[in-house]
């Protein structure tokens, strides 16, 4: 009687074993963790600026929707987080999330991260990627404690002595050739012919100027006759125009009525 007992209630614990299993199958099998959304790019304290793309994961067999946001370094609060953009309705398993423009926040440090939001209104968030907008200065990756360069101490200044140079100017000699002296003849007395009798002035020479050349006083009394015939005629035509002048207005007198 105990052995069939025994029996019996081995395999009423089976049965219940069995029907707990069914009615349990987490248990029957071990937990699968959730996919997190991940941001890959841009990379941890990476320096950015500009429009900056986020290239990430955002997956979830429970998947409605994936969000961006981002908040400055390092977060104060989980009400820090602003939001970035638009809500996206389809998966992303890895490309562009989105893109974020850091020239609407000042220069520093701050944290990006998205958010994929469950169909029963839960969220899962990446964790935080800290990154370095410099928008205003040179951009450049943050380095490690820059290692310390070993300055070389001065030396002493050795200075060579600057050879002396002498310059020999070369002697010319220069001969200058003797002039001579022509011997000049002479000149032999000439007889000078009587001058002939002109209007004319004679030269102490006894020639008489030529007119294409000199003072020539016969051409001063030509030209001093025809000055002085202009001018009287200039003036007698002057003469001339009031005598008419006089007699044309004293007709006139007469004439008018």
């Amino acid at each position: 009687m105990v052995a069939k007992g025994t029996k019996h209630s081995v395999v009423v614990i089976a049965l219940a074993l069995a029907v707990l299993a069914l009615a349990s199958p987490g248990l029957a099998a071990p937990l699968r963790q959730e996919p997190r959304p991940t941001i890959v790019q841009p990379e941890q304290d990476a320096a950015v600026r500009g429009v900056v793309q986020l290239i990430g994961t955002a997956v979830h067999p429970q998947f409605q929707r994936y969000e961006l946001y981002y908040a400055p370094w390092p977060v104060p609060s989980d009400q820090s987080w602003v939001f970035n953009g638009d809500a996206k309705y389809q998966p992303q398993p890895l490309g562009l999330l989105g893109t974020w423009d850091s020239r609407s926040v000042p220069d520093g440090a701050y944290a990006l991260r998205v958010r994929v939001v469950k169909q029963d209104g839960n969220y899962l968030d990446s964790d935080p990627t800290r990154v370095l907008v410099v928008n205003t200065r040179p951009l450049q990756e943050p380095s490690a404690t820059p290692t310390e360069t070993s300055t070389p101490e001065p030396g002493p200044i050795v200075t060579e002595p600057t050879p002396a140079v002498t310059v020999v100017a070369p002697t010319v000699e220069i001969s200058l050739p003797t002039p001579e002296v022509a011997s000049t003849p002479l000149l032999e007395p000439t007889e000078t012919p009587a001058a002939e009798a002109t209007d004319e002035p004679v030269l102490a020479t006894g020639e008489a100027p030529s007119d294409s050349g000199g003072f020539s006083a016969t051409r001063l009394v030509q030209t001093a006759r025809k000055s002085a015939m202009y001018t009287a005629g200039f003036f007698a035509a002057i003469a001339a125009f009031f005598v008419v002048k006089a007699a044309l207005f004293w007709v006139w007198q007469r004439l008018r009525p």
